[in-house]
């Protein structure tokens, strides 16, 4: 998946430490509800709390709630 505010800087996000980094050290809006629920999935699965699929799940719904996520075309 891919992350990016106004276009102008894309993350490709396609690992659990690199998603909890962004959600912890550069998240590029402010943070809601949904943003807090994949840092503790994130560290959740870090720890071995957690499945992976959690994680990602968590942190696409944080990126929608900030309006960030990139959709992929699937045909490039």
């Amino acid at each position: 998946m891919a992350l990016g505010r106004s276009r102008n800087l894309v993350y490709t996000v396609d690992r659990v430490a690199q998603a909890a980094d962004i959600l912890l050290n550069r998240w590029p809006t402010m943070t809601g509800r949904k943003h807090v629920a994949a840092r503790k999935a994130c560290l959740g699965v870090l720890e071995g709390l957690k499945e992976t699929r959690d994680a990602r799940k968590a942190f696409v719904e944080a990126a929608k709630e900030a309006d960030i996520l990139v959709e992929r075309d699937p045909f490039s």
